[in-house]
């Protein structure tokens, strides 16, 4: 849409009860009328240009008919108050639509719209049920604001992923409001965040201790958060009692996908999923080493333009009565066949158990390690190092951190190590199509109160290189020297195996800088920093005949 098509309201003041201003940028078209309105709630500046037609085209959406308007969230850029990470997203959502809908321009109906934070906000808003609220699109999100982040109990805390955000993201205009920036020292921490994502105690950590020692940063960290506070901003439980129809779209190499379909299965109103090969980081079909096609023009099985018209036709659905061209609710990009498959539901396919097998000598890949479709009578046991000065590296999949690009890499250098032990089936005789969520029951002990585990799915090529399809990760509080058998969900996908190609998990007991590292002595990287190398222990075969469960059929 041309400017002169357009009208543009800048910095409109949205006052909320509290007296608190939201500043919104409106986005209308040109000729005068009432018209139905999109809004897009975020803390990362309203006025970048990612947010205007990069992630959604703004101006096809009001040539479309709508009225779109971006606003920062209470304590960010132009709007007044303070910020404190989801706090205030539901109240103040429900009271920013009704003023949306009040507007002189608006038809008093209203969507909202947006990716990773800002689908939260949308969540924390739908769970307020303004009167005015008709149709919602979550991308790429979590209904749990915290997750793993937070760590609550025993959990891993992906440190990595905070500090990230924190430092990459929020902190600038935090100090920025208080003229208490300093360019130069920020950038420098900035230059080296790779490099600080490694210092410990993270509770204690030296960047924002430096340039912002009261953060919000510290209060997650130390566990200064009040548990009902944390509960009350969990909004899976209350997903079920919203009726408010909502688009969920998301990656098969993002680090949301989880979150996102945890959230799309709570939800209970009229609801449509989109997952394509993506990441957090783009939707064009590069995902690491690998491209795919049919990723970012005409998408779906219904060859939908691309992202933002798919979100023209929810929302002209919801908000106009007109009806939708888009014929079932799932649609899903299956990688390695380049295609678009819809369907009524998630699907649910046949599953494969592949049993963990070794003689004890699983480390690297070339110990004895392997998947087999029949366990072993006889239990034996593979010794994992965890030394936690020299923990195994995050890389590839659905990583959200700096440094670490998301999605497919070849990871066969890491399984050189002999920190790592590799278990591989033999060369599968036919194409089989991965499509759905990989689990694991693992036997295992520690020989302390903590047990790490990191499982990390990947496609093995005829020449040995092996593609990063997904990774998790998982802590449990144990008896020392207790065999336990760990029930896991390593991820969830839709990937084609090609004849000739093996199957491969790797088990490590650390992924580092993303999550705090077991110290060996009951403590972890968080809060401590003194710990020693020891020898958690895999079984496989007999009564701990641990395996992985793959969802696949063949093609």
């Amino acid at each position: 849409m041309n400017a002169h098509n357009m009208e543009i309201d800048k910095n409109m003041p949205c006052e909320l009860s509290d007296g608190t201003v939201l500043q919104s940028d409106v986005y209308r078209p040109a000729e005068a009328g009432e018209y139905p309105v999109l809004m897009l709630r975020l803390p990362y500046n309203k006025e970048a240009r990612r947010y205007y037609d990069e992630y959604l085209e703004v101006p096809r959406m009001v040539e479309a008919g709508y009225v779109v308007i971006l606003q920062d969230v209470r304590g960010r850029y132009a709007s007044g108050g303070e910020f404190y990470p989801f706090v205030h997203e539901g109240k103040d959502g429900f009271e920013a639509v009704e003023w949306a809908a009040r507007l002189p321009f608006s038809n008093g109906k209203v969507g909202l719209f947006g990716m990773s934070y800002h689908g939260y906000t949308q969540l924390a808003a739908a769970v307020e049920q303004p009167p005015s609220l008709k149709a919602i699109a979550p991308v790429m999100t979590m209904a749990d604001p915290w997750g793993d982040i937070l760590g609550t109990g025993s959990a891993p805390h992906a440190i990595g992923k905070f500090e990230t955000w924190v430092l990459g993201s929020i902190v600038e205009d935090q100090l920025k409001r208080r003229n208490l920036l300093d360019k130069v020292q920020l950038n420098n921490y900035l230059e080296h965040l790779t490099e600080y994502m490694h210092e410990a105690p993270a509770n204690q950590w030296s960047p924002m201790k430096n340039l912002d020692p009261g953060s919000f940063f510290f209060d997650i960290m130390q566990g200064r958060l009040d548990n009902q506070l944390v509960e009350r901003l969990q909004l899976k439980e209350q997903l079920s009692h919203v009726d408010i129809p909502a688009l969920f779209m998301g990656g098969w190499f993002d680090a949301l996908l989880s979150p996102t379909l945890q959230a799309y299965e709570a939800y209970q109103g009229d609801k449509m999923l989109w997952i394509g090969p993506w990441t957090h980081e783009q939707m064009t079909g590069q995902a690491g080493a690998e491209f795919f096609a049919g990723a970012a023009k005409n998408i779906g099985a219904d060859q939908i333009a691309d992202p933002t018209e798919v979100h023209i036709q929810w929302f002209d659905k919801w908000l106009k009565d007109k009806p939708l061209s888009i014929q079932k609710p799932v649609q899903l990009y299956l990688m390695g066949q380049q295609r678009w498959v819809a369907y009524d539901e998630f699907p649910n396919v046949e599953q494969q158990k592949f049993f963990l097998e070794s003689r004890g000598k699983s480390q690297t890949n070339a110990g004895d390690g392997e998947l087999v479709s029949k366990p072993s009578s006889k239990v034996t046991e593979s010794s994992l190092t965890l030394d936690p000065y020299h923990p195994v590296p995050t890389s590839g999949g659905g990583s959200l951190i700096a440094g670490v690009e998301s999605g497919i890499f070849d990871i066969s250098n890491l399984h050189e190590r002999d920190d790592v032990l590799v278990y591989t089936t033999k060369p599968i005789s036919g194409d089989i199509q991965l499509l759905g969520t990989l689990k694991a029951e693992i036997w295992c002990s520690s020989p302390t109160s903590l047990c790490d585990i990191s499982l990390r799915i990947s496609d093995v090529d005829p020449s040995g290189r092996a593609w990063v399809l997904m990774y998790s990760f998982h802590r449990e509080k144990v008896v020392d020297n207790h065999p336990f058998c760990l029930l896991a969900d390593i991820g969830t996908t839709a990937y084609k195996l090609s004849k000739g190609h093996r199957l491969r998990l790797d088990i490590a007991a650390s992924n580092a800088p993303l999550y705090d590292i077991n110290l060996n002595n009951g403590k972890t990287t968080k809060t401590h920093t003194e710990g020693y190398v020891a020898n958690e222990t895999i079984y496989h075969g007999g009564k701990m005949s641990s395996k992985i469960i793959v969802p696949c059929t063949t093609i």
